[in-house]
């Protein structure tokens, strides 16, 4: 188990700080949502947004927390809640737009380092899950919640 991991069958919990974390966290968020019984690429959905929250909670944050839940109610899913106490996004509906990042559109920065990142992570969130809420208050934090539907057998 990954330091700082606490799970049980239908939970799992990682505390997530270090850039090396992230592909432990994806693969675990991967077998995960196949245990819960997602099919190979709603896995890797699962498993790419975690890491694109984790990602971002790291960059912006210096870290986190990651759960992911089986759930129900209002249908099987699997739920990912990333939560962090960094300084908020002060400008969430423009985070939610691709190529932009930090408030600078990424496409017309012609030097890489200029920029930290692809302005792709929130984004690519909401298309790869099924439903997404993110909170998030300036000096407090930011929380993602996300659901991934279970396709139930009739």
């Amino acid at each position: 188990m990954m330091p700082g991991a606490r799970s049980s069958s239908a939970e799992l919990r990682i505390a997530i700080q270090r850039p090396a974390e992230v592909i432990a966290l994806q693969a675990r968020a991967r077998a995960f949502a196949a245990a819960a019984g997602l099919a190979n690429v709603a896995c890797w959905e699962v498993a790419i947004a975690v890491s694109e929250a984790a990602t971002n909670m790291i960059k912006f944050a210096g870290g986190g927390v990651v759960t992911l839940r089986v759930g129900d109610d209002p249908r099987p899913h699997v739920a990912v809640e990333a939560h962090d106490r960094g300084g908020g996004i002060a400008h969430l509906e423009e985070a939610l737009v691709d190529n932009i990042s930090e408030g600078v559109d990424a496409r017309e920065v012609s030097d890489p380092r200029g920029r930290r990142g692809l302005g792709l992570g929130l984004g690519a969130i909401k298309r790869l899950m099924d439903e997404v809420e993110i909170d998030s208050a300036v000096g407090e934090g930011t929380t993602i919640r996300a659901r991934k539907w279970i396709p139930t057998r009739s």
